[in-house]
């Protein structure tokens, strides 16, 4: 079992709105989401970086695990669901976390103040952009 460690709505990106505009118009097959990136670079000192849709990347992307769970609690909203162990960022205090197509695309993005996980935990981060 795993403990709430963060949830947050999510900024969607320009990429993943121009990606859904495509599929609608009749082109390609949206591509699954299939991993929440985890980075260092959503603070600069104690300020958070802005999340603006514009987004390509993390600032400084250092982990991405597979979508543990996913929902849809209302009718324009996504609840993706990913467990951050730590053993897998050891020392790492995220600041950013984003959501990533199976074409490596960034779909969601979001800043947060610091967390760390401590050794021996494994921790829930939720993410939920909304359309």
């Amino acid at each position: 079992m795993s403990d709430l460690l963060y949830q947050a709505e999510a900024v969607v990106t320009d990429y993943w709105r121009g990606r859904l505009a495509e599929h609608c118009a009749g082109g390609r097959a949206l591509p699954r989401v299939t991993h929440m990136a985890f980075g260092d670079g959503g603070h600069v000192g104690s300020a958070a970086r802005p999340a603006p849709a514009g987004r390509s990347a993390l600032f400084n992307e250092r982990l991405r695990v597979p979508i543990a769970s996913k929902t849809r609690p209302a009718p324009t909203e996504a609840l993706l669901i990913a467990e951050l162990v730590a053993a897998d960022a050891p020392g790492m205090a995220f600041s950013e976390a984003g959501l990533v197509d199976a074409d490596g695309g960034l779909v969601a993005y979001r800043t947060m103040a610091p967390k760390g996980v401590d050794v021996g935990e494994v921790y829930e981060v939720r993410s939920k952009p909304r359309f």
